[in-house]
Order: C-alpha cells, then sequence, then structure tokens
C-alpha cells in the first residue's frame, strides 16, 4: 500500500515553508553549468565570490540545484528549483 509519508522527497529543503525564502539571483549559464554571481537579501546585494560546494537532489521528476556560496564575511545556501524556475536562501 502506498504511504505518502513515505516519499523520499517529502522533506526538501524547496518544501521548508518558512526555512527558505525568496531572493533574487544573477547567474551565468555556461555550457551546461550555472554560475550564480549575486543575489538580492533584504534589499542587500550580496556579491558571491566563492562557490564552496553544488550538488543537486530530486524533487519529483524536477531537479533542485544546491550552492553553498561564500561572500566576504558569511557563507550562504541558495538552490534553484528548476521545475518552478525559482531560487531561495536556505534560512536555518
Amino acid at each position: 500500500m502506498f504511504n505518502p509519508q513515505a516519499r523520499w522527497d517529502r522533506n526538501l529543503p524547496a518544501d521548508a515553508g518558512d526555512k527558505s525564502e525568496a531572493v533574487e539571483v544573477t547567474a551565468r549559464f555556461i555550457k551546461g553549468k550555472i554560475i550564480p554571481l549575486c543575489f538580492i537579501l533584504k534589499e542587500n546585494r550580496c556579491n558571491i565570490s566563492r562557490i564552496n560546494y553544488s550538488w543537486t537532489a530530486r524533487k519529483g521528476r524536477g531537479l533542485i540545484y544546491y550552492f553553498s556560496v561564500s561572500d566576504k564575511s558569511d557563507d550562504y545556501r541558495i538552490f534553484l528549483d528548476a521545475e518552478a524556475m525559482s531560487w531561495r536562501l536556505l534560512t536555518e
């Protein structure tokens, strides 16, 4: 019998509700790679100086592209929901 609580993709950060917030991201798409350059957080522009790590995860039929990034003072985790075409910032 199908158990909807057992779904592997049930608690992905894209479904986190108030654990993430929408952000506006400027990114480059080069030869199949996504390279975030900066994002707007509470009306402040955060220039990304380094991509520390990136990975992908499935959400149903779509993909979520995660990025651990740094500006000159802080670290952030942002992600792109490719199905919804929206960027979000994890605020855990």
